[in-house]
C-alpha cells in the first residue's frame, strides 16, 4: 500500500498504512475497491502458509507374447496396474491486514487415491501363401478405474504454533468425501486382411464396446470398418518408368464411438450423508430434514447411447521422379450424429431434477488435404522441401429440436465474458458455434452524427456521446437491443497450411518450418479490461492511448469512460471480432557435425562417436493482423498468454 515501507514488521504485527490513515484517504479516497484497494501482499500469504504436499505413483505392466503356436499364429498378453496416492496438508493463520482480513486459522487434510488398470488380450495370424497375403486379428480390452478423495478442514485453533498444528486443537472440524467411478469397459475386436499380388488390399473390422457408466440397458455399441486400396502402378498394363513410380487409390469407411461429454457416475446415483433441508427435489416433501439419502444431480436417461461418427474417406499416392517427389491426395466426408447434449428444450424445471442428456443433433465435416514433398541431391548439397494443404468445411445439418411453429430451433449460450453477454450461437445450416453479435458501424465523430442515427426523429442510442461506438438498428425498431444481432462467422478456420524446408551441405544442415490458419476469426474480449475504463483494477494496454478525444479522432478505439452508458465495452458487438489468420515461423534449426574433427582422437574413433552442435529456435515470429498477443485463441482471447519463444544452443555428444 502506499506509504508503507513494509508491511509486517520482525515480530510478525501489522505494520502498514491503514484504512484508517487520513494522509491516505485524503491522496487515493476509501474507495478500496478501486485500484489501490483491498490487495494483499501474494508472496507474505505463500510464506506464512505451512504445507507439505507428498505424491506417491506405482506402475507395472506384465506381458505374455507365445510365438508360433502354429505358424504364423501369435498370442499376447498385456496387464498394466497403477495406483496413485497423494496426502497434502496446509495451514493458514490468521491474516489481520485492513481490507481482506481472516480472523480464524484453517487447518486443512487432503488425502486422495485412484486405482486403474487394463488388460489386452490379442491373437494374430499373419501368412503368405505365394501372391496371396492374409491377416487376422480377435482381441479383447477391459478397463477400470476408481478414485476417492476426503477432505478434512479445521477451524479457530487455540494456539498457531507449528507443534500444535493438528485437528485435534481445532474448535471446529468438518469432514467431506467423493467417489469417482467405477467406471469399467470391455471391448471386443475382430479384424481381417488380404492382399494379392501386392496390387489389391482390403481389410474389415468390428469392434463391439461396453461402458460402464451407460445406462445397463443401452451400454453396448458396435463400430465396423472397412478399407481398401489399388496399387495402379504394379498392374501389367500399367509401363515401367522412372516418371511414375507408384500410383495407388485408396478408400475407407468407418464408425466410431464417443462419450467423453459423459461424466463416469453417470448411471449410479449419489449417496449424500449429510442432513440437507429439502427446497424443491422430486419425491420428498419440501423443509423436511432429510438424513442418508441416494439421488441424482440431473435426470437419468435410459436410452442415451454413443456420440457416433461415420467418415467417408477418398485418396490418391503419387510418387514421380524416382521417387524424388511424392504427392498424397485425401477427401473426406465426416458425419457425426447422436450428439450428447443437455436437453436444450421443454424441460419442465418444476420436475426438480437438472435437464437430462440427450442423444439429439448432426455435425458435418467435409473437405480434402494435400501434402507435396521434394528431396534431391546435387553433389554435397542435399534438400528438401513439403508442404501441406488443408481444407474444412464444417455445417449442423440436424439441430434436432423443432419449435413450436415447426421452425428448426438454434443452440444458444456460450461465451460470455464479465458484461459481455453470450456471444455463440449454432443455427441449423451453419458452422459450429457461430459469432451472434450486434455489427459495430465505427464511432460517432459528433452530435450531428449522433442525431442522424435515429428512427422517426428518436435517436437510436439515445445515451451516446461524441467517441462512443455506433451500433446497428438490425431490425429496424429504432433501439439497440439482442434482436439486432446477426450472424458473423465463426472461429474455426477453413484452411491451414504448413511449409518446411531444409538442406545440409557438407558438415553443415538447417531447417525451417512455417505454420499457420486462415479464415480464422476470434473475439478479443480482452479488450473490456485493457481499453474500458469500467473497471479500475486492471492494468491498460498501451493501445489505451490512442483512445477518441475530440483531438484524436482517426482511431477504432472508443472514448473512455467510467459509467459506459452506450454499452461501448458491455456490447456483445462486432467491434470485438477480430481477423485471427496468422502465419508463424513455428521452427528454425542450424546445426553443425564436429564428428570428423572428434574421431581424430583414436579412441573417439573407436568408439563411433559422435559430436555436433546446433541452435535452434521456436515460434520465432507470427505475421498477422490480429491485435491481441497471440491469435491461436480458439476463438475466444480474454487475454491469453501466447505461446512461448523458445531459443536452445547445445552441444549432442554420442559417446
Amino acid at each position: 500500500m502506499p506509504g508503507s515501507a513494509e508491511a509486517y514488521a520482525a515480530d510478525g504485527s501489522y505494520g502498514g498504512t491503514t484504512t484508517e490513515d487520513p494522509a491516505y484517504i485524503a491522496q487515493y479516497g476509501s474507495n478500496y475497491a478501486d485500484a489501490h484497494g483491498d490487495a494483499v501482499n501474494p508472496l507474505r500469504l505463500l510464506l506464512a502458509d505451512n504445507r507439505y504436499d507428498t505424491t506417491t505413483e506405482f506402475w507395472t505392466t506384465t506381458g505374455l507374447e507365445i510365438a508360433n503356436i502354429v505358424k504364423g499364429l501369435k498370442f499376447n498378453s498385456r496387464f498394466t496396474y497403477n495406483q496413485y496416492n497423494k496426502f497434502y496438508k496446509n495451514f493458514t493463520p490468521r491474516r489481520l491486514e485492513v481490507g481482506k482480513p481472516v480472523n480464524n486459522n484453517t487447518l486443512s487434510y487432503t488425502a486422495s487415491q485412484s486405482q486403474r488398470w487394463k488388460t489386452e488380450n490379442t491373437l494374430t495370424y499373419d501368412r503368405t501363401f505365394g501372391k496371396h497375403s492374409v491377416g487376422a486379428l480377435l482381441a479383447t480390452t477391459a478397463d477400470h478405474y476408481f478414485g476417492r478423495t476426503v477432505n478434512v478442514t479445521g477451524k479457530d485453533l487455540s494456539s498457531e504454533d507449528q507443534y500444535l498444528q493438528y485437528l485435534s486443537f481445532a474448535n471446529q472440524v468438518s469432514a467431506t468425501d467423493s467417489y469417482e467411478g467405477a467406471d469399467s469397459n470391455v471391448a471386443i475386436v475382430a479384424r481381417g486382411s488380404y492382399s494379392y499380388d501386392d496390387r489389391y488390399f482390403v481389410t474389415a473390422s468390428w469392434r463391439r464396446d461396453h461402458a460402464g457408466r451407460l445406462p445397463s440397458s443401452n451400454n453396448h455399441g458396435d463400430f465396423p470398418a472397412v478399407t481398401g486400396a489399388w496399387k495402379i502402378s504394379n498392374e501389367s498394363f500399367f509401363p515401367e518408368n522412372e516418371t511414375v513410380t507408384l500410383l495407388k487409390l485408396r478408400a475407407s469407411w468407418g464408425r466410431i464411438g464417443n462419450l467423453g461429454s459423459i461424466g463416469m457416475n453417470y448411471s449410479s446415483p449419489s449417496l449424500s450423508k449429510t442432513t440437507w433441508t429439502e427446497g424443491g427435489q422430486y419425491g420428498h416433501e419440501a423443509g423436511v430434514l432429510v438424513g442418508s439419502f441416494l439421488y441424482y444431480y440431473n435426470a437419468l436417461n435410459e436410452k442415451l447411447t454413443w456420440e457416433t461418427s461415420e467418415q467417408l474417406d477418398l485418396g490418391l499416392d503419387i510418387d514421380m521422379f524416382s521417387d524424388r517427389l511424392s504427392m498424397a491426395f485425401d477427401f473426406y466426408d465426416k458425419r457425426t450424429y447422436n450428439l450428447i447434449q443437455s436437453q436444450s428444450m421443454y424441460w419442465p424445471l418444476a420436475i426438480g431434477l437438472n435437464k437430462m442428456l440427450v442423444n439429439q443433433g448432426e455435425v458435418r465435416n467435409r473437405g480434402f488435404e494435400a501434402s507435396i514433398g521434394w528431396n534431391d541431391k546435387a553433389g554435397d548439397w542435399t534438400y528438401f522441401v513439403n508442404a501441406n494443404y488443408s481444407y474444412n468445411k464444417n455445417w449442423v445439418s440436424d439441430i434436432g429440436v423443432k419449435t413450436s411453429t415447426g421452425e428448426s430451433g438454434v443452440w444458444t449460450g456460450g461465451g460470455s465474458y464479465r458484461q459481455i453477454p453470450n456471444f455463440y450461437q449454432t443455427k441449423e445450416g451453419g458452422p459450429l458455434n457461430q459469432y451472434y453479435l450486434i455489427n459495430c458501424l465505427g464511432i460517432f465523430q459528433n452530435q450531428a452524427e449522433i442525431d442522424a442515427h435515429a428512427k422517426d426523429g428518436k435517436p437510436i442510442q439515445p445515451a451516446a456521446q461524441p467517441g462512443d461506438l455506433k451500433f446497428e438498428d438490425y431490425n429496424n425498431d429504432g433501439k439497440i437491443d439482442t434482436n439486432d444481432r446477426q450472424y458473423f462467422g465463426n472461429a474455426m478456420p477453413h484452411s491451414t497450411f504448413a511449409l518446411s524446408a531444409g538442406f545440409s551441405w557438407k558438415n553443415l544442415s538447417a531447417s525451417v518450418m512455417l505454420q499457420g490458419v486462415a479464415g480464422a476469426q476470434a473475439m478479443y474480449v480482452g479488450k473490456y479490461s485493457l481499453y474500458s475504463d469500467c473497471e479500475g483494477n486492471f492494468n491498460r494496454e498501451a493501445g489505451i492511448l490512442n483512445a477518441w478525444t475530440p483531438s484524436n479522432t482517426d482511431t477504432n478505439i472508443p472514448r473512455l469512460s467510467k459509467t459506459d452508458l452506450n454499452g461501448n465495452f458491455a456490447t456483445a458487438s462486432t467491434w470485438y471480432l477480430e481477423d485471427a489468420s496468422y502465419l508463424r515461423i513455428k521452427n528454425f534449426t542450424l546445426g553443425y557435425d564436429l564428428t570428423d574433427l572428434l574421431r581424430k582422437a583414436n579412441h573417439f574413433g573407436e568408439r563411433n562417436s559422435r559430436l555436433s552442435v546446433y541452435f535452434s529456435g521456436e515460434n520465432l515470429f507470427t505475421f498477422t493482423k490480429y491485435s491481441g498477443m497471440d491469435p491461436e485463441v480458439n476463438g475466444y482471447d480474454a487475454v491469453k498468454y501466447p505461446v512461448s519463444r523458445i531459443l536452445s544452443l547445445g552441444v549432442k555428444l554420442t559417446y
